[in-house]
């Protein structure tokens, strides 16, 4: 072991280690001294990492283990580096790649970047250098990751949007009534500070999709004038049932809001009975949109009621009903609701 080794290594502590970091790295490097001296400088920058000597026992670890980053060298025993990175791109597309070398080779770097190395790194590297690299290069792939999810989620979302538009079209009883429980949920969530941008998305989304699982419920029962039958009702409760089956490639927090939309605080609501703050915050926010715009809008079975009749019944269902805490939010915003009749 070589003295530079000895000394990395003799004030490698704990106390030293940068914190904030925490990703894993395989290092891939032929020879022992570099390896052992690349690692310990790593492990320094608060990076969790795993040496290999060759290109088999990497492949087999990646197999194995999740890594954020390789930093391979491009000379190996087995395989070259670039043979490494080909192998890499091919299984595991959004893992960050810093291949570093001992010859000055533009060719070669050419072509690395062409493969789709992020980054090309001539020996010898600062420990600064190649951790700024690597956190770079991890970011790259992160953000590529969060726009790929984001934009299968809109696709994803988009599709139901159109069963629940299909449905709305067959019944002209709740006809934009999705649109319109968004809206008022939606208003409700801006008025708590505490809600993060990540959950409000989740709420409008599951207000949007609340009644996708009507889709599996007949029209018959949908449109009947009179009260329903407990086999009717039973029909109608298994409907956030069927939009959560619906919803299953969507995030949990928007399944769960489908889900327990129509839980009630006092918990005798449906399909669990769960009671208080047990029921999501999303589906306590979309009961009480629901119920308003249901109240505000004809029926089969009755009339639309004015909006001071529609406010007066969510205030005095609170604490029943709805989230107590709630109410006051939605009587924050009740004035400036549209009614379907004005």
């Amino acid at each position: 072991m070589s003295p530079q080794v000895e000394r990395e290594l003799s004030t490698s502590r704990k106390d030293d280690v940068q914190p904030g970091y925490g990703f894993s790295v395989i290092v891939i490097e032929d020879n022992e001294d570099e390896l052992l001296l690349t690692s310990a400088q790593l492990k320094k920058q608060g990076f969790e990492v795993t040496g290999c000597i060759d290109a088999a026992s990497a492949k087999a670890l990646m197999a194995r283990q999740q890594f954020h980053a390789v930093v391979c060298d491009f000379s190996l025993p087995d395989e070259t580096g670039g043979d490494i990175l080909l192998h890499v791109r091919l299984h595991y597309p959004l893992m960050a790649f810093v291949m570093l070398t001992g010859h000055k080779d533009v060719g070669r770097a050419v072509e690395s970047m062409r493969n789709g190395a992020d980054e090309y790194l001539l020996k010898p590297v600062t420990p600064i250098e190649l951790r700024t690299k690597i956190l770079d290069a991890i970011e790259y792939h992160e953000q590529a990751l969060r726009t790929a999810k984001k934009s299968e989620f809109e696709d994803l979302v988009r599709n139901m949007k159109g069963i629940v538009r299909s449905l709305e079209i067959k019944d002209r009883y709740t006809c934009d009534h999705s649109i319109k429980v968004e809206r008022i949920a939606m208003a409700m969530a801006d008025k708590i500070v505490e809600l993060s941008e990540s959950e409000k998305l989740h709420i409008r989304v599951g207000a949007r999709l609340h009644d996708v699982g009507k889709i599996g419920v007949p029209l018959t029962i949908l449109h009947k004038q009179g009260p329903l039958d407990d086999e009717e009702w039973n029909v109608i409760k298994e409907h956030p049932l069927h939009g959560e089956r619906i919803a299953v490639v969507l995030p949990r927090p928007v399944r769960q809001i489908i889900r327990h939309e129509h839980e009630r605080w006092d918990g005798k609501g449906y399909t669990e009975g769960l009671a208080g703050e047990n029921i999501p915050l999303g589906s306590r926010l979309v009961m009480i949109a629901d119920t308003y715009d249901a109240i505000c809008s004809d029926r089969p079975y009755r009339d639309a009621m004015s909006k001071e009749d529609a406010a007066g019944i969510i205030r005095e269902g609170a604490g029943t009903q709805f989230d107590p805490q709630l109410v006051p939010v939605f009587e924050k915003v009740v004035d400036s609701l549209d009614h379907p009749h004005e």
